[in-house]
């Protein structure tokens, strides 16, 4: 007992350590790498709703993702004093996004040293994912992956314990229905969470272990479609129970869920498109070297579980391809998705990093031996330590600046009761300061925006704040109404600091009629 207690403060005391490594690290440059993505807007957006309105969106709620992760920003919001509390509303997101990663980073290292015991195998497993250019590229941005990932984590962390009891089960199912209330593709981690629980329970509660934390979980999972059926949102228009109105369904979100259509079965549209920004080499947040490498581990992470000793670790590997087949199948392979897979990836290459030092030094406090095992270890993840070195200009790059000027420009030159049609990342901190502010794929799509709020009309619009993504959306999806807003406006400015482009642009209103240009407030709008 006393072995364990002093066991279990030293593994205390090197999870302190490497959380205040990571988020001294991260801090650094947190609200100026990298760029502020789309969707980093529209989880913020959300949120926003949530927080000032009580909706689930600034506008119809299209149930493309479960709202969990939506209250939890707006709570932190609510917390830290609202979403300019550190002066941009995505720094407020990016501000919690380096408190769940400090989270899933120490459930790292337990799962790990759970698994292995060894302080090795945790510690390189810790490293590679705090240090993991993927790892930090997306793990700061506001993402539901990443307000997901501590629940999943601390999920598995509760079931691969030598100690396993009732309470243990209670709570690693309600972080898992946490977990897929705020982003659906955990679903891809049950089979093989279930088939841990059945492998570890003793036959005479095997039955009720799996049973139990299914129940649980279920019960939690089924109150999203149950508010959906409660809105009368749960079934497309025209199916049995869909009634016979226009309305947006919870069905038919999960069944058309990207832009090129990814439907169930349709085995992984955007894989390469993914893949290839993952391994790319050129772009800084690039890592072949843990995908590669922490697929090659998982590899022998199973081989090594053959041995019934090891039996357990079979569990990290069938999460992985269980996550990895769920994706490739359930639909459209989106660059986000490689989230889950970086610590499942990072606990696999520190099990075989762990192994390979415990079998040169053969338990034996051999000094020769130690040496060895470390120089060894060292060597293997050689290729990791030179490859993450190369990647230290992310902590002193700055990609936000443009972002935050070209919104702080609007706020200074124009009129309060100006029309803006916006990039979703500027949303939120645009709203603040100007009401009628709105989407630009709202514009075009929302006909609440369209037509009663523009009348269908350019002229009713006064500036776009305009990125790549928003001109590429505009061809992508036929934007009608934003392609001539598009045409028909000129740059005033445009920021091009960092090799992503943002214009300003001025709606020119040279032949419109009087009539035409009637500025409808958006104070009936959310």
């Amino acid at each position: 007992m006393e072995t364990r207690a002093i066991i279990d403060r030293k593994s205390i005391f090197l999870v302190i350590i490497l959380v205040v490594l990571a988020v001294a690290a991260n801090v650094q440059t947190l609200f100026q790498f990298p760029f502020i993505q789309d969707v980093e807007g529209t989880n913020l957006s959300n949120a926003w709703a949530v927080s000032t309105t009580g909706e689930l969106s600034p506008y119809t709620y299209t149930y493309e993702e479960p709202p969990a992760g939506s209250f939890l920003l707006a709570a932190w919001a609510r917390l830290t004093g609202g979403f300019d509390a550190f002066g941009f509303s995505t720094h407020s997101g990016r501000a919690l996004m380096l408190i769940c990663h400090a989270v899933s980073l120490a459930f790292v290292y337990g799962i790990t040293r759970k698994l292995t015991k060894s302080d090795t195998a945790a510690i390189v497993a810790a490293l590679i994912f705090m240090f993991s250019p993927l790892t930090i590229g997306y793990q700061r941005r506001v993402l539901l992956e990443n307000l997901m990932l501590p629940s999943l984590l601390g999920a598995i962390y509760l079931l691969v314990g030598d100690r396993r009891t009732l309470t243990h089960y209670l709570l690693s199912a309600i972080l898992f229905g946490l977990a897929v209330l705020t982003k659906f593709a955990v679903l891809g981690f049950l089979p093989a969470l279930l088939l841990f629980i059945r492998m570890r329970s003793d036959r005479y509660h095997r039955g009720f272990a799996v049973n139990l934390w299914f129940a649980l979980a279920a019960f939690l999972i089924l109150l999203f479609p149950l508010y959906a059926n409660m809105k009368q949102e749960l079934f497309p228009e025209g199916w049995l129970f869909g009634g016979d109105f226009p309305h947006v369904s919870l069905l038919e979100s999960l069944a058309d869920r990207g832009p090129s259509n990814g439907a169930f079965l349709n085995f992984g549209a955007g894989w390469n498109t993914s893949f290839q920004q993952w391994t790319d080499i050129t772009n800084i947040t690039a890592d072949p070297i843990l995908l590669y490498g922490g697929l090659l581990a998982s590899v022998f992470v199973l081989v090594m579980a053959w041995d019934k000793r090891n039996r357990d670790l079979r569990a990290t590997t069938y999460m992985l391809f269980g996550y990895l087949l769920y994706v490739i199948v359930a639909g459209t392979v989106f660059t986000v998705d490689v989230i889950p897979l970086l610590p499942i990836l990072a606990i696999n290459v520190g099990i075989v990093a762990g192994a390979v030092s415990k079998l040169i030094n053969g338990h034996s406090e051999n000094i020769l031996r130690y040496g060895v095992a470390v120089a060894v270890t060292g060597l293997m993840l050689y290729p990791f330590i030179t490859f993450y070195s190369n990647r230290a200009q992310i902590y002193n790059t700055n990609q936000v600046s443009d972002q935050e000027q070209a919104v702080q420009w609007l706020l200074n030159n124009t009129p309060e009761d100006a029309v803006i049609a916006t990039d979703n990342y500027a949303f939120v901190d645009l709203r603040a300061g100007r009401p009628n502010t709105e989407h630009f794929f709202r514009v075009d799509t929302d006909p609440e925006i369209r037509y009663n709020l523009l009348n269908d009309n350019l002229c009713n619009i006064d500036y776009v704040l305009s990125t790549p993504q928003v001109y590429s959306d505009i061809q992508t999806y036929g934007l009608e109404l934003m392609q001539r807003t598009y045409d028909n406006s000129e740059v005033l400015i445009t920021y091009t600091n960092n090799g992503w482009p943002i214009e300003i642009r001025q709606v020119q209103k040279t032949n419109c009629t009087p009539e035409e240009v009637v500025l409808n407030t958006a104070a009936d709008t959310p």
